[in-house]
């Protein structure tokens, strides 16, 4: 822009020049002394005036250059921070990327269901019988038995079990109880002359590799099933440890 001015302004002097030489040769030298001082005086108004107005103009541009400059630097923050959420999302990401990979993969999938395979009554008995659920609905890990009736701990963690039990009734009474290594943890019972009952409970167990989880009956007790399955025994790992 400033060159734009320049050659502006030395355009018009030029072309004024040109203008004032063939006015001079037709005045006397006193009126060419007269004229050339006028002229001068003219020219060096025009010239001041040129000057000041790209001053003018250089001024305006500068601020305008200035303004641009403040609005990058706004630009360039702006993207820097944007950039630095971006990264901290992305180490969220990664994070949780690297925990789903951690449950998918180190996680043992222990999980099991099975029913009595009767139709009538078992028991009763005059000893703590193991009860053998050898109608196996889910075996997840293959950690249950369907010949022992016993569930073996394949990892160290917390696991769920519930069992549920029917009696068909007739004066008889039902009870037994869930154990863990030989030792009664939790139990049911009922009892009525005349009509069937029911029972379940559950329990959330620490294990160690290897304890064993089965469900007896109580001596001179008895259990009851049929094709619909009312009694039966089921756990899974929540989580290791």
């Amino acid at each position: 822009m400033m060159l734009v001015c320049l050659l502006a302004g030395l355009s018009g002097g030029q072309a004024k020049g040109e203008g004032n030489e063939i006015q001079i040769t037709e005045l006397t030298h006193e009126d060419l002394a007269d004229t050339k001082v006028e002229n001068n005086g003219i020219l060096m108004t025009k010239t001041t005036a040129a000057t000041q107005s790209c001053e003018s103009l250089i001024y305006s541009v500068l601020e305008e250059l200035g303004a641009l400059s403040e609005r990058f630097a706004a630009t360039v923050k702006a993207l820097e921070e944007t950039n630095k959420k971006l990264e901290a999302t992305e180490m969220k990401l990664y994070a949780l990327n690297s925990t789903v990979t951690e449950l998918s993969q180190g996680k043992p999938r222990v999980a099991f269901s099975a029913a009595l395979p009767i139709d009538g009554n078992i028991g009763p008995v005059n000893v703590l019988y193991s009860l053998v659920y050898s109608h196996v609905l889910s075996n997840s890990g293959g950690h249950y038995s369907q010949y022992t009736g016993y569930f073996t701990a394949p990892v160290q963690g917390v696991y769920y079990f519930t069992y549920s039990s029917l009696c068909w009734g007739g004066g008889e009474e039902c009870g037994g109880s869930l154990y863990k290594n030989g030792h009664r943890v939790v139990s049911w019972y009922g009892h009525s002359p005349n009509h069937p009952t029911s029972g379940s409970n559950s329990a959330i167990l620490q294990l160690q590799v290897g304890d064993k989880i089965n469900v007896r009956l109580w001596p001179n007790m008895r259990i009851s099933d049929n094709v619909n399955k009312y009694s039966s025994f089921s756990g899974f790992l929540l989580f290791p440890v």
